[in-house]
């Protein structure tokens, strides 16, 4: 199994938008492409970095463990996993109750 990490795929993702939205693949239109199909499938759930996505925004809103297995498909030991490679990269998360939510 690949380690994902979660704030080198959000840099990576956020560096590709960044360039496709400045044009800097003007010039290719397969790299422009390939950039694009790219994007779309970093931010899907079938891939880490969409689940990352997905989670983050759950725990904005705060979120319970169960809903947070059942949006990322995963087990209780994966979230975890997720939680704790969230702050690894220095988002705060804490448990309020039942509910996991980030400080920022």
């Amino acid at each position: 199994m690949q380690k994902t990490n979660f704030l080198e795929t959000q840099t990576i993702l956020r560096a590709l938008e960044y360039a496709l939205a400045r044009g800097g693949f003007a010039s290719n239109a397969r790299q422009k492409q390939t950039a694009s199909t790219l994007i779309k499938s970093m931010k899907g759930s079938a891939s880490a970095s969409g689940r990352y996505r997905q989670l983050m925004t759950m725990l904005k809103k705060g979120a319970t463990l169960k809903q947070l297995m059942k949006t990322a498909g995963s087990s209780r030991r994966t979230i975890f996993r997720y939680l704790n490679h969230f702050e690894d990269a220095g988002v705060s998360i804490v448990l309020e109750g039942t509910k996991y939510r980030t400080t920022d």
